[in-house]
């Protein structure tokens, strides 16, 4: 169990220096108009990014091949954890003490949700044509909420919409990527012509997209909370729905969910309104003119 529990750490160590990372590449292509995608795959941040969020996923597979959901789920609030304070280390600033508190109460919150919102586990695989039907929803989806969010003035509102998508879809492509590699392992090379290799990949890339335009214009604790929020429940509800599996938090598991749904979500707005700044002296020819 230690095992999966290192792994489990790991992953989310990865997770947060993709979110640093891609943070700071949304700021140094604060900006930039039409070419801001050529710009971006340009860019040594957004590789940088993919390998840190591939080792994620690759970790947190690994981590619940050894230790139960129970265990490895509610380490997701260590991204938080560790990204906050290291983003705004690299931005140059200090974590303002209204963050500190959206931050404490949004991995409380998470972590009593995270907790509640896993599954039996005991299911099974996706099947081919499951794996068909959930990809081409979570696609129509994705682009319907990426073109909602992009119709929003806030960038606040633009914020959680898609980093809500994004959590999908990276809950989603946990799903497919368990399948995918399940039926490598059983199959061989037979197993490389199953749909979830296609859709791990196109549905994890976009959810990278998501991620990253959620990160224009905002610092890093609401958007990477929203996500670690989303994820879970949306791989508990891939689950239970597609693969067999049964909620184990029963209806105290939902009412326990519903409250720190909540909680997390004052949290998040804690962090998305940060401190006000406080008002400068004005200048002496200012006060002279008045």
């Amino acid at each position: 169990m230690w095992i999966g529990v290192f792994l489990g750490v790991l992953s989310c160590v990865s997770y947060a220096a993709a979110a640093v990372a891609q943070r700071r590449l949304a700021v140094r292509l604060t900006g930039l108009g039409e070419g801001r995608m050529a710009a971006l795959l340009r860019h040594p941040l957004w590789w940088i990014s993919v390998v840190f969020n591939a080792g994620r996923a690759v970790f947190q597979v690994a981590s619940v091949a050894f230790a139960p959901l129970t265990v490895v789920q509610p380490l997701g609030v260590l991204t938080l954890v560790i990204g906050i304070p290291w983003s705004a280390r690299l931005g140059g600033r200090r974590v303002t003490r209204r963050e500190w508190r959206g931050a404490g109460l949004t991995v409380l919150a998470l972590g009593a949700l995270l907790a509640v919102t896993v599954t039996s586990g005991g299911g099974g695989l996706l099947e081919p044509a499951d794996t068909v039907a959930l990809s081409a929803g979570a696609v129509a989806f994705l682009l319907v909420g990426a073109w909602v969010a992009h119709r929003f003035v806030s960038a606040a509102w633009r914020c959680y919409l898609l980093s809500a998508a994004a959590g999908v879809a990276f809950g989603v492509s946990a799903a497919t990527a368990k399948t995918a590699v399940l039926v490598l392992t059983q199959e061989g090379t037979a197993g490389l012509i199953d749909p979830s290799l296609p859709a791990t990949a196109v549905i994890a890339v976009s959810g990278l997209f998501l991620a990253q335009g959620a990160y224009q214009g905002m610092d890093l604790g609401a958007p990477l909370g929203i996500t670690t929020l989303v994820n879970p429940v949306a791989a508990s509800v891939v689950g239970v729905v597609f693969m067999g599996e049964t909620y184990a938090g029963g209806w105290f598991g939902i009412a326990v969910a519903v409250v720190c749904g909540l909680g997390a979500a004052f949290g998040i707005r804690l962090l998305t309104v940060g401190d006000a700044p406080e008002p400068r002296p004005a200048e002496p020819e200012a006060v002279l003119s008045r």
